[in-house]
């Protein structure tokens, strides 16, 4: 029987995953589409043979089980034989059948009512389905794949758009374009409603919706659907991300039971509100959120004035958490090349068992780390972490990626190369909005995949006081001149001003024209009149070398020096904190 190459992609990714307003709506969001694209490839695994899957390549028939904990990208390839239109129906038929599973599991959670038809479909319309096939003719699988990847490519350009029916009713608050279901009754009426109160409470109780906040059917399911009983359902918010170098420093200080000690205390003061189990975490240790659960503005003022005598007697000082984590997203280099170097089928199901090894090791890498992966599979990761934790991640992720693709080098003109891991970072505040948060993150990453080179490390650190800052290059390079920073830092070997000094000096005279060993020896001079942080000793002989050796580096210019310790101070600060011996900026409010 007629072979066929059989390359199927699922969406919507990136919009799906960015209409996210709190962190659980990212977390099920990510694993929703994975496991759309694991129903996918059981269904072409169960009517073929589980080695006629290419991508994604499970060790066996369980990891392709609904809430199995493999993840699957949304591109699934196969080798089958039968009508290619009989075989889109089959895997589109599935996803669909998943989808609805976990939307009856979603429905059965609401308990208010919600218009059922428009929910229903919003879900029919959510999945982009896309799919080609091509013959395998003679064995030549090579050829074949090529020919797949235009024609898929091709495909996805050419987006189907449902009918616009325009409506009056108000849009949801996650993605702005789909109808909210919720009844418009079901909202206070201003500030006169006398059941302003009692709504207020019910919309969270019915549909994890918070005041005012619209959401539509898909949003129901992000908002109340279940990962499944053999995957861990905990999750943890973004301020509880900001908050952990502080969680670190009380565990540190106290002991491992004083972290649940402060909970349990801050829960006992807040009996009277109604708090779900997902939000007892870090939040809670914020003035800023207690509003969402203390309507009442004398109450409010009270807890308020509680939850600082707490903080201060757990943490030994008047410390308050920071205001800021950070979100990681990596992606495989040269993956294409590597693909097209393989001469065969097995030899791509090779390269696909080795990228589904490394992200099924990347929630145990990230979770070490106090982070929470989103979303592993193939080469792409995304993931939420602490700021003292976060460089070392990186660094582990990308060391893990290079051992397991090693064996799948290639030859780019007279030079031997293997895939890398290139990683953006973008550190945000914990109450930015999540979509503007994961935007910056893919801009970092779109920084690092610009590197000559690649295998790079950018950061971007997001304040709410001051501009963007960006630094990038060669992830080891980087992060040894981060790490090198940091340490100068924490020690007080060099004060932040440094970096401010050099920053002004590249402004005046970086365009000047100014012979480029005239502006290094002024910058050298710069920092070997710096004193020690605090001190009136002038920096110590390790500082001077280590600057002049950056500074007489061509590759990196005066400005880029000046902000990449700026960015090292963001991440000083936060590892101070996790050991006790600094406060990071405090929580900047809206």
């Amino acid at each position: 029987m007629k072979k066929y190459l059989f390359q199927c992609a699922i969406g919507p990714v990136q919009d799906f995953i960015a209409s996210a307003r709190r962190s659980r709506d990212l977390w099920y969001g990510s694993w929703l589409l994975s496991e759309l694209a694991k129903a996918a490839a059981k269904a072409l695994a169960d009517r073929y043979q589980l080695d006629s899957l290419i991508f994604p390549a499970p060790q066996n028939r369980e990891d392709l089980m609904p809430s199995s904990p493999f993840t699957a990208p949304n591109k699934v390839v196969a080798i089958v034989d039968g009508d290619p239109d009989g075989v889109a129906k089959l895997v589109k038929d599935a996803i669909n059948s998943r989808l609805q599973a976990l939307w009856k599991d979603a429905r059965g959670k609401v308990a208010g009512r919600i218009e059922d038809d428009l929910a229903r479909k919003q879900l029919d319309d959510l999945v982009e389905f896309y799919w080609v096939s091509v013959p395998v003719v003679d064995g030549d699988y090579k050829r074949a794949r090529t020919l797949a990847e235009a024609l898929l490519a091709a495909r996805k350009s050419t987006r189907d758009f449902s009918q616009f029916n325009g409506s009056s009713v108000p849009k949801s608050s996650l993605d702005g374009s789909r109808e909210s279901v919720i009844p418009p009754d079901a909202y206070p009426r201003g500030a006169n409603d006398p059941r302003q109160e009692v709504k207020t409470r019910n919309l969270y109780r019915h549909y994890r919706a918070r005041r005012g906040e619209q959401l539509s059917g898909v949003d129901l399911l992000k908002r109340l659907g279940e990962r499944g009983k053999s995957v861990e359902q905990r999750f943890r918010s973004t301020s509880h991300m900001a908050a952990l170098p502080l969680l670190a420093m009380i565990r540190r200080e106290k002991g491992g039971t004083a972290v649940q000690q402060l909970f349990d205390e801050i829960q006992q003061f807040l009996a009277e509100e109604e708090i779900d189990a997902e939000d007892k975490d870090g939040s809670l240790l914020y003035e800023s959120r207690l509003r969402e659960w203390v309507s009442d503005e004398a109450k409010l003022n009270e807890v308020r004035g509680r939850l600082k005598v707490l903080l201060k007697t757990h943490s030994g000082t008047s410390v308050e958490p920071g205001a800021y984590y950070v979100l990681l997203q990596a992606d495989g280099d040269n993956m294409g090349q590597a693909i097209d170097n393989q001469p065969d089928l097995q030899s791509h199901q090779r390269l696909s068992k080795a990228l589904s090894e490394f992200a099924a090791g990347v929630s145990g890498i990230v979770e070490k780390h106090d982070g929470v992966p989103i979303f592993s599979g193939g080469d792409d990761v995304l993931a939420y972490l602490p700021l003292h934790t976060v460089l070392q991640c990186a660094n582990d992720l990308a060391e893990k990626f290079e051992e397991r693709l090693k064996g799948f080098s290639f030859r780019d003109g007279a030079v031997e190369k293997s895939p890398t891991l290139s990683i953006g970072i973008a550190v945000v505040h914990h109450l930015d909005p999540l979509s503007d948060s994961l935007e910056l993150t893919r801009q970092a990453e779109k920084e690092a995949k610009g590197v000559t080179g690649k295998d790079a490390l950018a950061v971007t650190v997001s304040k709410r006081s001051g501009v963007d800052r960006t630094v990038a290059g060669p992830r080891q390079a980087l992060a040894e001149r981060l790490g090198a920073m940091i340490g100068f830092l924490r020690r007080k070997k060099i004060g932040k001003g440094a970096a401010y000094e050099l920053q002004e000096l590249h402004r005046l005279l970086g365009t000047s024209g100014l012979p480029e060993v005239a502006l290094s020896g002024e910058a050298l001079r710069i920092i070997q009149r710096k004193r020690e942080s605090g001190g009136s000793r002038g920096i110590d002989e390790e500082v001077h070398e280590k600057f002049t050796a950056w500074i007489e580096n061509s590759e990196i210019d005066i400005g880029e020096l000046a902000q990449e310790l700026m960015v090292a101070g963001v991440f000083a600060d936060a590892q101070d904190m996790a050991e006790g011996s600094l406060a990071p900026v405090q929580e900047e409010t809206v």
